[in-house]
């Protein structure tokens, strides 16, 4: 199949053992991009196989550490250095509802794809090298551990969720990493690496029929399985605790408030054309809104960089997946306490004056122009289709989105999403 999208042709097709398989050629660039991803991230720790009896529930941190143990190959090297050998630059990345293999190369490509595959359908796990990595993770548990960024992240995570696995850190613990075994693994791996559970997504300057033949010959045929059944655990509505609180070694006081947003996280998981349609536009709508209150040329900005209360520009994020939905707005300050406040008031403001429509369509544009260079970077533009497509999204109908979305219906997000009911506080505090 053939998508038309910003002057771009993407190719997809889903071949006969269930890969769903997009090519996005990028005539004239020098760096061609690839990534081989599963539908297996953190949050998948309680699961189902449709007609087998068994729940598995399965220690936190699984899929980050099978990340890491696919590059162990039996022949005794690793799979990134041979990629690194062949003129490329692999890497692997876990989130909390997918797993990525990925290299970007400008020479080779060709033969470092089919090394790509190769590895990650051919997991060594020996009870050896499994104690092996538990050191190897258990000093990266330690290294985030130390990292305020990451903590106060999760410190705004745990007081939105209750009972939800994206509380759970995506490399586990110390604890949890321990009851890894080679079968656990194992386990895990033949239920979401079948390729009916996976995409790969190649970008840059390929011929399309060439590369669709590389992958057709060098994927191994398997029998497609059946629909994956995912626990997430019970969460309510209401926010979890209204705040979190932790010290540690920081120059200045970090914070990260953000609101729970369900209701966008239901449509997803319904996965209903229409659902998933809104939800693009949904999207669009938060990215505007975040963009008008906390971008660099917003006026609460203004005000806080002219009164000394920041340094540096505000984080604004918006996160929907299959489960949940959350917006994000970050800083550092000593007067924390006091851009809290005003950034609740700003949001009050805006909830009650309405959206000036100049600010709006300036945005709009702005952040589409944004989009769309988006699509001249051959990574940015395969992780999103990537990303998208676990979410059951077609990247491309974003470009409808923001030609459809208008100032009511922005109105409309902003009063439903910032709840103070559904809002909480994280801060990490200098010792």
């Amino acid at each position: 199949m053939i998508y038309e999208c910003l002057n771009e042709k993407i190719y997809t097709e889903k071949l006969s053992n269930g890969l769903q398989v997009i090519i996005i050629p990028k005539k004239g660039g020098t760096k061609k991009y690839a990534a081989y991803a599963t539908h297996f991230g953190s949050i998948n720790y309680k699961f189902k196989v449709e007609g087998q009896e068994e729940v598995v529930t399965v220690p936190d941190g699984v899929a980050h550490f099978l990340e890491h143990k696919l590059f162990e190959q039996e022949d005794g090297v690793n799979a990134l250095d041979r990629l690194s050998k062949m003129g490329a630059n692999p890497n692997a990345y876990t989130s909390f509802n997918h797993t990525s293999y990925l290299f970007e190369c400008t020479e080779n490509f060709d033969e470092v794809l089919k090394a790509l595959i190769h590895f990650v359908q051919n997991p060594y796990l020996t009870e050896e090298n499994v104690e092996k990595e538990k050191g190897i993770i258990g000093q990266e548990i330690q290294m985030y551990d130390d990292d305020a960024h990451w903590q106060v992240f999760f410190g705004l995570l745990n007081s939105l969720y209750g009972g939800h696995a994206i509380t759970k850190d995506i490399a586990g613990t110390i604890e949890t990493i321990a009851e890894i075994t080679p079968e656990t693994l194992y386990k895990c791996y033949n239920t979401f690496y079948d390729t009916s559970n996976m995409v790969l997504c190649v970008a840059g300057d390929v011929d399309v029929d060439n590369t669709l033949n590389i992958i057709k010959e060098n994927i191994k045929e398997q029998k497609v399985f059946s629909e994956i059944d995912r626990f997430y655990g019970d969460e309510s509505e209401k926010i979890n605790k209204a705040k979190s609180e932790k010290k540690m070694d920081v120059s200045l006081p970090m914070f990260m408030l953000g609101f729970k947003d369900l209701s966008n996280a239901a449509k997803l998981k319904a996965g209903m054309p229409e659902d998933i349609n809104s939800t693009i536009k949904y999207d669009v709508a938060m990215q505007i809104l975040l963009e008008m209150l906390t971008g660099d040329s917003s006026k609460l900005y203004e005000e806080l960089y002219t009164k000394g209360l920041i340094n540096k520009p505000l984080g604004g994020e918006f996160s929907s997946e299959e489960d949940y939905a959350f917006s994000a707005i970050s800083g550092e300050s000593k007067k924390y306490k006091k851009v809290i406040s005003m950034i609740k008031k700003a949001i009050t403001e805006l909830k009650k004056n309405g959206l000036n429509e100049k600010d709006f369509e300036r945005t709009k544009k702005m952040l589409y122009g944004r989009f769309v260079r988006g699509f001249e970077d051959v990574t940015t533009i395969a992780n999103m289709f990537v990303s998208d497509y676990f979410r059951g999204v077609n990247a491309s109908k974003y470009v409808d989105a923001y030609k459809e979305i208008d100032k009511a219906y922005v109105e409309e997000v902003l009063n439903k999403h910032f709840d103070f009911d559904k809002m909480a506080v994280s801060l990490v505090l200098p010792q």
